[in-house]
């Protein structure tokens, strides 16, 4: 079989053995009209029933088709990456083989990529209410729906829908990064998507209920399943509430918490990084926060932007106002390339492993890497509990919030570092500029 194919179909299986052999043979119908190279790939995840034999059958004489059988079972989360990961296609898919979304869907969700409009294609599903428990479904679905938007708000308007198309190399770290290997996948992989910055486009599919086959799903018990895995997903993607100081809940009261505290001396700040950067420069802003100096700034600028920040809260909103960002763990994430990588007023956070971080930070910048720190605050208030007020406050929930930067201690880090040190007298922010290496 070639390495490279135009696309890789996984079919996750289940307890399929009553209408697996005829659905495969739809969805080959389907395909074979297309121009597409494809394979099938089908992933068994311990069906007790008769699955394997008949996934065994299909695939005799296929050579487009070949199967990995699970010896304990993942959920679909997991049987579909175990899929992805030996997928050769240049976009690779799932489909529920029961076909309740049919396969006719798949190759306008292959051409949405194809044409360069998205990096993840999927269905948003519309229910025959005619139908027998369709009323059921619709509610639980849409039920479903508002809860996500509640607590992620991550923009996807079904993310369930059993019928999902990605760009593999683009899309890898979203799919095979993903906790989850039960039905929550679905979630969490689109939400990580929308928070990799990844392009997602929605198309609408009828969903049509099959009376032929039992559903797998457990209302009851996947529902409390889905709510335990929605609380522990949000505090891994910056979502929580109870790990950060409450000025990082959301945009609006962080931006207005900072006005408040700063807020001629930060617009002074973020001008003067601004200046410092040619038009038409590429500009990677690490720990971005609320993207203030794109906004303010940067927003009309040729050369492109791209914000990083580990609050799930901040990136979710800046998505909605276009701003280009993505979710990131300055600590542990490779920092994307760019003219100049810059860091406002969040470089304490990393104190314990600043040469690290600034190396990564000089290897990534084409030009240069500019600095902005707070040299005088409240956390250094010789009144203990005032300071220990201020350090609790400035609690992002990653990195370390109760060490800071003083004066001298700034100037000696930036000169050790071979970099250019600015502090007027009187200002709380000193501004340190480096070449890259």
């Amino acid at each position: 079989m070639a390495a490279d194919l135009d696309l890789s179909v996984i079919i996750p299986c289940y307890r399929e053995e009553p209408h697996l052999a005829a659905s495969v043979q739809t969805l080959s119908a389907v395909l074979d009209r297309t121009r597409c190279a494809y394979e099938l790939i089908f992933v068994d995840d311990r069906s007790p029933d008769g699955t394997r034999d008949v996934i065994e059958e299909v695939c005799r004489g296929r050579e487009n088709a070949r199967y990995i059988f699970h010896e304990r079972n993942m959920g679909r989360g997991g049987a579909f990456k175990t899929g992805f990961k030996e997928a050769r296609g240049r976009i690779a898919g799932f489909v529920d083989i029961d076909l309740e979304v049919g396969a006719h869907y798949i190759p306008p969700l292959v051409r949405l990529i194809e044409d360069g409009d998205c990096d993840v294609a999927t269905g948003n599903r519309h229910y025959l209410l005619s139908q027998t428990e369709g009323w059921v479904r619709h509610v639980l679905s849409q039920g479903y729906r508002m809860l996500c938007g509640f607590f992620l708000n991550f923009g996807v308007k079904d993310s369930e829908t059993g019928c999902k198309f990605f760009r593999r190399d683009a899309c890898r770290e979203a799919v095979l990064g993903s906790a989850s290997d039960g039905w929550f996948w679905d979630t969490e992989v689109m939400a990580r998507a929308a928070l990799a910055n990844l392009r997602i486009t929605e198309m609408p599919v009828l969903f049509l209920r099959r009376f032929d086959k039992a559903s797998t799903v457990r209302i009851v018990r996947d529902s409390f399943d889905y709510m335990v895995e929605l609380y522990r997903f949000r505090r891994r993607v910056g979502l929580g509430l109870i790990d950060r100081s409450p000025i990082y809940w959301t945009r609006v009261g962080y931006d207005a918490f900072m006005s408040l505290l700063c807020g001629a001396e930060l617009r002074r700040t973020l001008a003067r990084v601004a200046a410092l950067i040619p038009e038409g420069s590429s500009v990677t802003d690490v720990c971005c926060g609320t993207a203030r100096l794109y906004r303010d700034h940067l927003h009309n600028r040729s050369g492109g932007y791209l914000g990083l920040d580990a609050n799930g809260h901040f990136i979710m909103s800046l998505k909605r106002r276009a701003v280009p960002c993505k979710l990131h763990n300055a600590l542990t994430d490779p920092i994307d390339p760019a003219d100049y990588v810059v860091m406002s007023n969040s470089f304490y956070h990393f104190h314990d492993r600043r040469d690290e971080l600034i190396a990564r930070m000089k290897g990534a910048a084409r030009k240069g890497v500019i600095l902005t720190e707070p040299v005088q605050n409240a956390s250094a208030h010789p009144f203990a509990p005032l300071a220990a007020f201020a350090k609790w406050l400035t609690n992002p929930g990653v990195g370390d919030h109760t060490k800071r930067f003083d004066l001298e201690g700034f100037r000696a880090f930036t000169e050790e570092h071979g970099g250019g040190f600015v502090y007027e007298e009187g200002d709380r922010n000193a501004l340190a500029v480096f070449t890259a290496e």
